[in-house]
C-alpha cells in the first residue's frame, strides 16, 4: 500500500535547535527526561552538556560539510508532514579526578603505619612527613629573601680580591728601582689619617705596651711621626692576629684603644661585615700577618731576625717563608742566623702557589 505524502512545511536547524544525541557507553530510558545545555563557543562550535545519574556527559555536534541530517514528522489526525533538520553528536561520559586522592591515599598509608606498622616503618613515614614542604611557602619566602640582597650584604668582593697575591699587601710598586720605594710609607695611609692618629696618640702611654720585636726595631732608630705611627699600627696587627673570631664578632670589639682612626683602619681593612656582623675569615688574618711583616721589614731597614719573627708571630719558619715570599721577600743566611731580607730584584709573583685558601 503505498500513501502519498505532502511536506507541509520545513523547518531549519537554527529555529527548531533539535539535536540526536547518541549516548557512549550507555542506553536511554523510555521515561528519560533531563535538561541538556547547548554551548557555543567564539568560534562557532557547538557543544551538548548534560547530567544523567549523577554521571556528566558531553560531548561535540557533529559538522555537516558533506549533507545535512532531517527528521520527518507526520501528524495522524491531520496527515501533514514536517520535515525538520537537526544536528548529530555522541555525548560521552566524563570522568571527574579528584585532585586530592592521591594526598588522601598518602594520608591513610601514614595513620596504617603508625597503628599497625613495625617500628622501622613508623620512623620511615615519620621522617618522610617531615621532610615535606610547601613549594608555594619556600618560593615565596625565597623571593622576600632575595629582593633584599646586596653585594654589599653578602660581601661578594672578598671571593674577587682573595684571589691576588695583592690581595695580602699594602700598596707595592714591583718595579721600584729602590728597595725604600716598593712600600711607599705615603699610600700605606694618606696623610690625614697619619696626622689623625699621630695626634691620638700624643699623651697616651703606648710605647711601654708595644711588643718587644718592635721595641728592639725602634729602640735605636729616629722615629719620625709616621715611623711612631706604623710601629703603633704593626703592635696593632699583632695582637688582632691572636684575637678570637668570637671576640671580634662582639659589637663592643675594639682592636686599638690608644686611636679610634687607627681601630676604625683595622676593622675596615681586616674584618668584613655581613648582615650587621663582623666575622674575620681566614684570609683576613692572613692578610694582617703580611702587612706585619712588611711594617716590620720597613721598621728594621728591610732586614729583620726570622727567629724573633717566628718568636712574634708563634709560628715555624717554615711557615713564614712563605708569606716572605708573598710580601717579596727573601729567606737569607747571615752568618748562623736566618734572616728575613727585602731586596731587589723582588721575588717573582709567579713563583708562588698557594695550595688553598690558608697559606
Amino acid at each position: 500500500m503505498e500513501e502519498l505524502l505532502t511536506i507541509d512545511s520545513v523547518y531549519s536547524k537554527e529555529e527548531s535547535h533539535t539535536v540526536l544525541v547518541n549516548f557512549q557507553n550507555g542506553e536511554p530510558e523510555d521515561d528519560l527526561d533531563v535538561d541538556c545545555k547547548r554551548l557555543v563557543d567564539e568560534n562557532g562550535n557547538k557543544s551538548l552538556v548534560t547530567e544523567i545519574s549523577d554521571v556528566l556527559y558531553a560531548g561535540d555536534e557533529d559538522a555537516e560539510d558533506l549533507g545535512q541530517t532531517f527528521i520527518l514528522v507526520r501528524n495522524r489526525k491531520t496527515g501533514k508532514v514536517r520535515l525538520i533538520e537537526v544536528g548529530c553528536a555522541e555525548l560521552k561520559p566524563v570522568i571527574k579526578i579528584d585532585l586530592d586522592t592521591s594526598q588522601l591515599h598518602e594520608t591513610s598509608r601514614l595513620e596504617l603505619s603508625r597503628k599497625f606498622g613495625s617500628k622501622k616503618q613508623k620512623q620511615q613515614m615519620e621522617q618522610k612527613e617531615k621532610l615535606k614542604v610547601n613549594v608555594q611557602t619556600v618560593t615565596e619566602q625565597m623571593v622576600n629573601v632575595t629582593e633584599n640582597i646586596s653585594e654589599d650584604k653578602l660581601d661578594l668582593s672578598v671571593y674577587n680580591q682573595t684571589n691576588s697575591d695583592d690581595f695580602y699587601l699594602p700598596p707595592i710598586d714591583r718595579d721600584a728601582t729602590k728597595v725604600e720605594e716598593v712600600y711607599d710609607l705615603n699610600k700605606i695611609l694618606t696623610e690625614d689619617e697619619y696626622e689623625a692618629i699621630y695626634s691620638e696618640l700624643e699623651d697616651k702611654d703606648y710605647a711601654d705596651q708595644l711588643h718587644s720585636s718592635i721595641k728592639r726595631a725602634t729602640a735605636s732608630k729616629k722615629m719620625t711621626p709616621r715611623l711612631t705611627v706604623l710601629s703603633v699600627y704593626a703592635d696593632t696587627l699583632l695582637k688582632f692576629t691572636f684575637i678570637r673570631s668570637t671576640e671580634v664578632r662582639k659589637k663592643s670589639f675594639t682592636v686599638c684603644e690608644h686611636s679610634s682612626t687607627l681601630n676604625k683602619i683595622v676593622l675596615n681593612n681586616f674584618t668584613t661585615l655581613s648582615n650587621g656582623k663582623r666575622n674575620r675569615p681566614l684570609q683576613y688574618r692572613d692578610k694582617s700577618i703580611c702587612y706585619f711583616i712588611v711594617f716590620m721589614l720597613i721598621l728594621n731597614n728591610f732586614k729583620f731576625d726570622m727567629e724573633n719573627l717566628s718568636s712574634a708571630l708563634k709560628m715555624t719558619p717554615a711557615t713564614i717563608g712563605l708569606k716572605v715570599r708573598v710580601v717579596g721577600g727573601s729567606v737569607v743566611t747571615s752568618g748562623d742566623k736566618k734572616m728575613v731580607q727585602l731586596k731587589l730584584p723582588l721575588v717573582s709573583k709567579t713563583a708562588f702557589r698557594r695550595k688553598s685558601a690558608k697559606f
